[in-house]
């Protein structure tokens, strides 16, 4: 998707996410802590986390808090995102950057050093299936030794039926939190371009960019294909689940 086309480049629309992601989203904090709970790190140690399509720095905010000796990188290719990570992040100094690239780019050629931990919420289903094989590709080479790849993100069933279902059940929630003035006007105008090409335009062909939800099996399938050693979903729940892989 163009850069000047990309709808979270838009200030409002960022800002709109960013205090509605929590209501719209039914597991917003659960799929955040699963994530987190994938790091085996000793709560003091000294490593570098990545955090993939991270947007305003909610996730990376926590991590930070969780790893008071870390290290955290929030890539987005939204730079009205960035700049409301980097108010966010701001207390945590030089522990926290930001990094302006597509999911698509060599970001990982532009980090400082090896990350032990890339993480990335909401953010991976807007690839194609050939896009998200290689950025499980550039993620698994990044790593260091041992390192762990953990993306909470939305999936589908293998079933058609059951896959429209949970896509018409999060329009329902989408359209109740809307009507209860949960949510910035720009966001609610969002979520009902959300709803026209998921639920209403269900089964057209996707472009990078729309929501490309594939299943569990599928992407786990790709990350073993790129090199993970180990690769498993240790959480799921409706349309989302944690995809981890160890290298």
């Amino acid at each position: 998707m163009a850069q000047d086309t990309y709808r979270w480049n838009k200030a409002e629309h960022a800002a709109g996410y960013d205090a509605g992601a929590e209501v719209v989203h039914p597991h917003y904090r659960e799929v955040q802590e699963a994530v987190l709970a994938q790091i085996a790190q000793p709560a003091d140690a000294e490593f570098l986390l990545v955090d993939l399509g991270g947007g305003s720095g909610r996730l990376a905010e926590k991590f930070l808090e969780r790893f008071p000796r870390a290290r955290a990188i929030v890539v987005d290719q939204s730079e009205p995102f960035l700049e409301l990570a980097q108010a966010r992040l701001a207390p945590f100094g030089d522990r926290a950057a930001t990094l302006v690239a597509r999911l698509q780019d060599d970001w990982a050629a532009r980090l400082p050093d090896k990350p032990a931990a890339i993480v990335s919420t909401s953010a991976i289903h807007h690839l194609l299936p050939e896009e998200k094989r290689s950025l499980y590709r550039q993620c698994c080479e990044a790593l260091a030794p041992g390192g762990i790849f953990a993306n909470g993100d939305e999936v589908r069933d293998a079933d058609d039926r059951r896959y429209k279902s949970a896509l018409e059940t999060w329009a329902a929630h989408m359209r109740r939190v809307a009507a209860a003035g949960l949510v910035t006007e720009s966001f609610r105008t969002m979520c009902e371009k959300w709803i026209e090409r998921n639920v209403k335009q269900f089964g057209q062909p996707r472009a990078s960019g729309d929501d490309c939800h594939e299943t569990i099996e599928a992407q786990l399938g790709y990350l073993r294909d790129v090199g993970f050693a180990r690769a498993s979903s240790p959480w799921h729940k409706d349309m989302w689940a944690v995809l981890l892989g160890v290298k």
